[in-house]
């Protein structure tokens, strides 16, 4: 048990400290904002006020999380032991700085709240990061610095039942086309087969064709391939399927298809399926409802879990609709052009909504990187990725972070000249990861 007194209990302490102090360092917490109590609690004890006191670990708190307003932060920043520490506290804290505002400044992504240049879809760019302006981007520093704070209360109270979380891995796909040729209807096929001769593209005229007759798989249909790779490293996989209307970025099946229906059944028998709110779906709640509600038809069970198409999260709207929707575990929590830790988290998390300064029920699962980012963003080879790719698996093990790279199913099949070779480091990914 460790006593943490506060002057004032607010939500945005009470939140922050049981992050830190609970989920990722395994304590049993108890407030206080009695300091007769606190004085003569016999406890392990940390004070978060302006004010040390005669015992307990202090801990020089910042004004953050006791404000109500959100403005524009610019805290002061110093790298020690190769580590960014913001929101500096005074020489008589036992810490540099103040873990529990900075925490929170990451996690609840405060500055996507502020006014920001957004890129052409309409997302927070990780070139807007406070993370990545100062090159940390690859760093989990929210439990770098849980680690940290108890390393320091340890030093005061070596007793004390400091436990990290467990490493974990989950695999994540997702299918935003479910096949290459198959179940476009024929005034689909018909522009495709146009769009190929027009382009020259005999080679694709063909593969299309062969497709269609039955004399080779659909390109895209890899979940064969897939689920070998599952039962040989026993390891969960969730499949994030787009299930919406067509649109210039949402191009899989129709809604309709029955092809696409029997396509999701099959992966459920053996794979949970989440939804995969289209890239129109921020444009209001009736949308996701419309794309839940018909993949929960198709699938006949409830759905509990998404991951937004291009990745576009708009705050708090987007986590505001999920929650009404009683989607209770959010996969978005990452940037499409950097790999790195959007949230500077490697752990699970729950929602804060800034706006109405509250703990929501949705659980926010980080991802590291998409293999898109390394293709289409960072342009790197497979052979330049891997070793980055390496050291994320590593960095996730070292913190007992949940491992959820993203993968697209279109990808396995290697049909692209950038996509080939990526089976190789996904098998890599695989056996580093299990």
């Amino acid at each position: 048990m460790l006593l943490v007194y506060t002057e004032k209990l607010s939500p945005r302490f009470k939140y922050t400290a049981r992050l830190l102090l609970n989920q990722l360092l395994g304590l049993e917490v108890r407030f206080t904002t009695q300091v007769d109590e606190f004085v003569q609690a016999t406890l392990p004890k940390l004070n978060y006020s302006k004010n040390p006191m005669q015992s307990g670990l202090f801990v020089q708190s910042a004004n953050l999380l006791f404000e109500t307003d959100i403005f524009e932060q610019n805290p002061q920043v110093i790298v020690e032991d190769d580590l960014l520490l913001f929101f500096l506290a005074g020489k008589n804290s036992s810490m540099r700085f103040d873990p529990f505002a900075a925490s929170f400044f990451l996690v609840t992504r405060y500055e996507e709240y502020m006014p920001f240049i957004a890129d052409s879809h309409g997302r927070f760019s990780a070139a807007e990061s406070f993370m990545y302006k100062h090159k940390t981007l690859h760093k989990p520093l929210v439990n770098a610095y849980a680690r940290l704070l108890g390393t320091v209360l340890l030093q005061l109270y070596p007793g004390l039942p400091v436990k990290a979380p467990s490493y974990r891995f989950i695999n994540s796909v997702d299918i935003d086309n479910a096949y290459a040729y198959k179940g476009k209807g024929l005034v689909r096929t018909v522009g495709a087969y146009g769009n190929d001769l027009v382009k020259l593209k005999f080679r694709k005229t063909l593969d299309r064709s062969k497709t269609l007759v039955g004399l080779r798989l659909d390109p895209f249909d890899t979940f064969d391939y897939q689920l070998q790779m599952q039962e040989k490293h026993g390891y969960h996989s969730i499949y994030f399927a787009l299930f919406a209307r067509l649109g210039q970025f949402d191009r899989s099946l129709s809604l309709h298809s029955a092809r696409l229906h029997r396509f999701l059944k099959s992966v459920n028998d053996f794979c949970d399926v989440g939804i995969h709110p289209s890239y129109r779906s921020n444009s209001g709640i009736n949308i996701v409802e419309e794309e839940l509600h018909g993949l929960e038809g198709v699938l006949n069970h409830s759905i509990h879990q998404s991951r937004q198409h291009f990745l576009k999260l708009k705050f708090p709207e987007t986590y505001r609709n999920l929650i009404a929707l009683e989607i209770t575990d959010d996969y978005s929590m990452g940037f499409a052009a950097e790999s790195g830790f959007r949230a500077g988290i490697c752990t699970p998390f729950r929602f804060y909504d800034l706006e109405y300064e509250t703990e929501t029920p949705l659980t926010v699962h980080p991802f590291p990187f998409m293999d898109g980012t390394y293709m289409y963003y960072k342009e790197m080879g497979w052979e330049e990725a891997m070793p980055e790719i390496e050291s994320y698996v590593k960095t996730y093990k070292e913190f007992g972070g949940e491992f959820i790279p993203i993968w697209h199913n279109r990808i396995f099949s290697e049909k692209e000249p950038e996509w080939k070779g990526f089976r190789a480091v996904f098998e890599k990914t695989i056996q580093l990861a299990t």
